[in-house]
């Protein structure tokens, strides 16, 4: 017998193209058009269901992933989609996932007439793929219409409901959950009235036992967030963001993820008083401006550069990284005290880890001293190079990534414009607005990474011995420059463990002597 694959995709279950149609067209196609010789085993029926093709690579397919792996070990000979499309939405990964299968002395057929042995079936690929990507962002277009028209009559667009309330499968409106909406009207409270911080009233809440819409414990970006929503005043606000493909690439060239990013429509739909408030307005503006203030004094992540050791501390309690805060004491506004803090210990409070913050001076101190102990037992002559040169590496990765990815966007310019004649004029602008603004947003990336490319280079090929090192010590101690003492810091050391403000337990070097 002659071993079949059959490969199944779908986006969402709400798609109507089912996987047990997919699977059940692809078995009656393989017993009309091949000999009985031909058979589908159970253990190779490859499924990815709840998977985009457009979002994700082949690596994050665990089925797509699995049936190439199998293709390679030569388990079987045929593969069956239903469509050449199943395989995903992107031109780039399609034509991977052949290559691989042919490679391997896979036969590649599909229900819509694509076979790989069939020379005319390169050019069919070419033409599917291109009509898949157009028909992709036409679908995607049409469903944020629907959405968008959705929102200006008050109903509720999104499939996720705000915590708080339910939809009501009726009018499609939302209306309060009590169960959950006394958190919300707490958490409001705590804020304006309590003058709790976010952290505190992450805390009272799970103190409480409230427990998210999916049942997580609160936090404290879970808590800005529900302050920040305008839906608990009663408002539907729609498209104020947009969903952006952003692709990863690794040092060879190779796809490795894709990432979703959002960007300002700059045109959301706003209905207010859509449905029942759970807070009153004028709380919720209160709240807004209260947000507003404490942006600039407390709390929030600060500018990496103030932080020399940020990215190279961890708590030694519960092992999670340390994040930086900062604040401020009334009527020293224009100071601010800068914080290390353990990340769980940040999102979920004292319940999950008791570790302190710690004043960053201080604990930037204590490991300066502990790594002038270190290099002091090292001897003058050992030399310490450079990361500068390796981090300009990277980066020229990126910039060479990025160029690649705008080519074929421009490529992909061209090609609309070459077949613009097979669509509606409104889709054409559409589209070619869309490959516009991905192709400035991509500009502006390689702009951005050539700057750092030309301030990198000026630090490269910079060698220190130790004993240079230990004189330099002196003019680093009390340095007002942090972005010096980073350098520093993040040439050297790999990482710290820090159990309190008094102990390091525990210092990781970059290098050896």
């Amino acid at each position: 017998m002659i071993p079949v694959a059959i490969y199944a995709r779908v986006s969402t279950d709400q798609q109507g193209d089912s996987i047990d149609h997919q699977i059940s067209l692809m078995k009656d196609y393989m017993h009309r058009m091949f000999s009985e010789e031909y058979a589908a085993a159970d253990d190779l029926l490859y499924v990815d269901e709840g998977y985009s093709g457009y979002y994700t690579t082949i690596l994050e397919r665990p089925a797509m992933k699995r049936l190439l792996e199998d293709a390679r070990a030569g388990k079987f000979r045929v593969v069956l989609f239903k469509e050449i499309t199943r395989m995903g939405r992107d031109e780039e990964e399609n034509l991977k996932i052949v290559r691989i299968l042919e490679a391997s002395g896979v036969r590649i057929k599909s229900h819509d007439g694509y076979d790989s042995e069939r020379p005319e079936s390169k050019l069919l690929f070419k033409i599917s793929n291109f009509m898949a990507e157009v028909e992709s962002e036409r679908i995607s277009s049409r469903v944020s219409a629907g959405f968008r028209e959705k929102a200006r009559t008050g109903k509720w667009p999104s499939a996720h409901v705000p915590f708080g309330y339910r939809r009501d499968p009726n009018t499609q409106h939302l209306v309060i959950d009590e169960s959950q909406a006394e958190a919300v009207r707490l958490a409001f409270h705590s804020y304006v009235h309590d003058r709790l911080g976010t952290p505190a009233i992450a805390e009272r809440l799970n103190a409480h036992g409230y427990r998210s819409t999916r049942n997580n414990r609160f936090q404290q970006a879970t808590v800005r967030k529900m302050l920040s929503n305008p839906v608990y005043m009663g408002d539907v606000v729609y498209g104020v963001k947009r969903t952006k493909l952003e692709r990863v690439y690794d040092d060879n060239q190779n796809l490795v993820k894709k990432n979703r990013k959002y960007i300002e429509t700059g045109n959301p739909i706003i209905v207010q008083e859509a449905h029942p408030a759970i807070v009153d307005r004028s709380l919720f503006n209160r709240t807004q401006e209260l947000l507003c203030e404490r942006s600039t004094k407390t709390g929030m992540p600060s500018n990496r550069v103030k932080y020399p050791l940020a990215g190279l501390l961890y708590c030694a309690r519960c092992g999670a990284g340390m994040v930086t805060i900062q604040s401020t004491k009334p009527g020293q506004k224009k100071y601010r005290y800068r914080y290390y803090k353990c990340g769980q210990n940040h999102k979920y409070g004292r319940a999950v880890c008791v570790h302190e913050p710690i004043p960053a001076e201080e604990l930037e101190q204590a490991v300066f001293r502990l790594l002038m102990d270190e290099l002091a037992r090292a001897q003058d002559s050992h030399p310490i190079h450079s990361y500068a040169k390796a981090k300009s590496g990277e980066l020229a990765h990126k910039y060479t990534a990025l160029e690649e990815e705008r080519k074929k966007l421009l490529k992909k310019q061209m090609n609309i414009i070459a077949t613009s004649d097979l669509l509606e004029p409104d889709m054409l602008r559409e589209l070619l607005a869309g490959l516009k603004d991905r192709i400035d947003a991509v500009t502006q990336q390689m702009k951005r990474i050539q700057k750092q490319m030309i301030e990198s280079g000026q630090t490269e090929n910079q060698v220190y011995t130790l004993g240079e090192v230990l004189a330099f010590r002196h003019a680093l101690v009390g340095t007002e420059s942090h972005q010096t003492l980073r350098v520093f810091f993040h040439r050297l050391v790999k990482r710290v463990e820090v159990y309190d403000r008094n102990t390091v337990t525990h210092l990781c070097l970059r290098f050896s002597y």
